[in-house]
């Protein structure tokens, strides 16, 4: 199953909210892959970047490592794990009310993993 596939068989608001999501994952560059792995959509952009996952009441927008994001505007919540921190939207108002802010959220999870990610190779060419 695709990612397109797996969005298409949800039902409104969820399907608008986690296409409005993938395309902003999209924008990030050519190097953002995608795949269903858990039975969701995740991404991967020099490693494991965010997953979309279908919540009771909108759409989990997790992030692997958001242990190590900013949050400024607090809008990522730990719900009790270590690692992953994630946004629950419930409407596609809610989404495109915090785009600039969602957007900066995955430009700084991206930056992280290419950091980490040549970090990790300049460590083992030495």
């Amino acid at each position: 199953m695709t990612v397109s596939h797996f969005i298409s068989e949800k039902e409104e608001p969820a399907r608008e909210i986690m296409t409005i999501l993938r395309s902003w994952v999209m924008d990030l560059g050519t190097h953002v892959q995608e795949k269903i792995s858990n039975k969701i959509p995740y991404f991967y952009f020099y490693g494991q970047l965010c997953y979309l996952s279908p919540a009771v009441d909108g759409v989990d927008f997790g992030f692997a490592k958001g242990y190590e994001l900013s949050n400024d505007d607090e809008l990522l919540e730990s719900k009790g794990r270590k690692h992953v921190k994630s946004i629950t939207f419930h409407s596609v108002a809610e989404v495109e009310e915090n785009e600039e802010k969602i957007r900066h959220i995955l430009n700084e999870a991206a930056i992280l993993n290419e950091y980490h990610s040549k970090r990790k190779k300049q460590r083992t060419t030495k």
